[in-house]
């Protein structure tokens, strides 16, 4: 058997790696769904009128974990706002 080439072995594993990665959800959508955000969001879907950045968005994330007791902590705050942010608001970073 002839030893993979360079060339070879990196596709195979840019492969690899690139279907691992198709179907993986995106961590803050995985936090979302545990905080049970949908229960309050479900009547007012997300609005990009009610914040005017992703910093505000941020923020807005906080008061939910703060409020509801989420117990999410800061870096999945973020993630959880670049969530919604990719599927709702669209800000700019």
């Amino acid at each position: 058997m002839k030893p993979l080439t360079p060339i070879l072995l990196t596709s195979l594993l840019i492969g690899a790696s690139m279907s691992a990665h198709a179907n993986t959800e995106h961590p803050g959508k995985i936090l979302h769904d545990q905080a049970n955000c949908m229960k309050c969001h479900a009547s007012k879907p997300y609005d990009p009128s009610k914040t005017t950045s992703f910093e505000k968005l941020v923020k807005t994330v906080q008061f939910c974990n703060d409020n509801l007791n989420a117990g999410m902590f800061e870096d999945e705050i973020e993630q959880v706002a670049d969530y919604l942010n990719q599927e709702f608001y669209k800000y700019a970073k």
